[in-house]
């Protein structure tokens, strides 16, 4: 089974681009210059960046080439990156979608610091939901970021910005932030990859909002995205490790994908998780994820979940539990300008949790979180769906959900689940409905990206992986 294509012309992968920029075939300034052109050439369109500083960038290009033809060797030396402007990079504005930080100007996050050290060239920002808190990326000060393929459809969120140029082939990879799905949901959306790391494989230190002192605790995972799974596994390494800053973040080995043998890998799959029913397409990319695996020697079986019923509510009930008290300090310097979407987010906020209850919604979380890795157990991955179906239109709920129940975020539940459980997640396409693309999850046990990666890069060969979405750029 192939994915249908929009185009048959890509762009290399960064892997690709770090063999040219180390064989002398092309130079950093000249990557830079080519891929801030390709972003100019449809962000009109996306609306997907939110700050640039091309003179600084090219100046950074200009000094990479410098070191590499002084004989320095970096992993990442002279590659553009872009990142979700919820995560903090010296030189560029990061409002994190908000008018409170209109103007914040910040030092480099720890992955930032990272990256640069790697040599890594940071060429713009990219747009997300106020406070990173929708499933759309939409804020009142940059507006909607549109889906490359339709853009009357959203490319998701939070990370929405980085997963649209990243479908349109614009960018070469990105920098995300995955919560309930922010890095997930995009990326099945747009057709792209992306993968949530195990929590506390990647510091989350300089994003925005800060959670580790929160009901959040440990939720919030900084991960790349990218076009081809390769990519994932060249930045992913650079991004690991404590920073003795995160609380959560500790020394953990890092596998590599080329080292897992098919045959001896163990998958299970479903394509319901109990709560809400998924599309026709939905389960046949499952199911196309299941059998690629199979025909490479892969154990499969369909499976049963463990009771998921609670993942919405555990998620949402741990981000509210003080009845929004630390949002709306966070959100003075907005002085109430906010996107209708996301004041409706803030007048549904109650009121905050007694103790006694706070203490019950922490048990919920960890029994649930201990019931699905013990789950895991039985499995080295399992493949199951992102969202109920493709990308909706702007301001619309997912597949199957009555618009009236927009505000209830239901269909999520499947992304839901795996925050919970803290488990590493990658998205890889494997269908296609109405048009738009259509990804799994590929759920590995805790601290195995690397068997999550390998079995990524499977289906990717097997149902043909990323294409760009470009329909709706063609059409604008």
């Amino acid at each position: 089974m192939k994915n249908k294509t929009e185009s048959t012309v890509k762009q290399p992968s960064a892997v690709e681009y770090m063999r040219r920029l180390e064989a002398g075939e092309i130079s950093s300034v000249e990557l830079v210059e080519h891929t801030l052109s390709r972003i100019h050439s449809v962000d009109a369109a996306l609306n997907a960046v939110v700050a640039e500083n091309p003179e600084q960038s090219l100046a950074e290009a200009k000094k990479a080439d410098g070191k590499r033809q002084g004989g320095e060797s970096l992993p990442l030396l002279g590659l553009p990156v872009t990142v979700k402007d919820s995560i903090d990079v010296a030189g560029f504005v990061c409002t994190g979608g908000s008018y409170a930080r209109e103007h914040h100007r910040p030092e480099d996050s720890t992955v930032a610091a990272r990256l640069r050290a790697a040599g890594a060239i940071f060429i713009a920002k990219t747009n997300c939901p106020e406070y990173s808190s929708s499933y759309e990326t939409d804020n009142a000060i940059f507006g909607p970021t549109r889906h490359p393929a339709n853009l009357e459809h959203t490319p998701g969120g939070s990370t929405g910005g980085e997963a649209a140029l990243l479908a349109a082939d614009a960018t070469i990879v990105g920098i995300g932030l995955d919560g309930g799905g922010s890095i997930r949901v995009p990326t099945h959306y747009c057709g792209t990859v992306g993968i949530r790391p195990t929590v506390g494989r990647v510091p989350d230190t300089g994003s925005w909002p800060e959670t580790r002192d929160t009901g959040y605790r440990d939720l919030m995972c900084i991960g790349p995205m990218a076009r081809y799974v390769e990519d994932l596994s060249l930045i992913l390494p650079v991004l690991s490790g404590p920073d003795w800053l995160d609380p959560y973040a500790v020394p953990a080995t890092l596998g590599k994908a080329e080292d897992v043998d098919p045959g001896s890998l163990r998958a299970g799959y479903y394509d319901f998780d109990g709560t809400v029913e998924v599309s026709k397409e939905t389960k046949l990319a499952v199911a196309a994820a299941a059998e690629a695996l199979a025909e490479c020697g892969v154990s499969i079986s369909r499976v049963t979940p463990p009771d998921l019923s609670e993942a919405t509510t555990i998620f949402f009930s741990l981000a509210g539990a003080d009845g929004g008290i630390r949002t709306r300090q966070d959100l003075v310097g907005a002085d109430g300008r906010h996107h209708k979407q996301f004041q409706a987010l803030l007048e549904g906020f109650g009121e905050a949790m007694p103790l006694s209850d706070f203490f019950d919604l922490q048990g919920r979380f960890f029994q649930l979180r201990s019931t699905l890795r013990k789950f895991l157990t039985a499995y080295d991955v399992i493949i199951c769906p992102v969202t109920t179906g493709p990308a909706p239109r702007h301001m619309q709920t997912p597949y199957g959900i009555p618009q009236e129940e927009y505000f209830q975020y239901a269909a999520f539940n499947y992304v839901h689940a795996y925050a919970v459980a803290g488990l590493p997640v990658v998205v890889v396409p494997a269908g296609e409905q109405d048009g738009l693309p259509v990804g799994v999850q590929i759920v590995a046990q805790a601290w195995r990206e690397h068997v999550a990666l390998a079995a990524a890069e499977i289906v990717e060969r097997a149902l043909g992986g990323f294409v760009p979405r470009t329909t709706g750029l063609d059409k604008s």
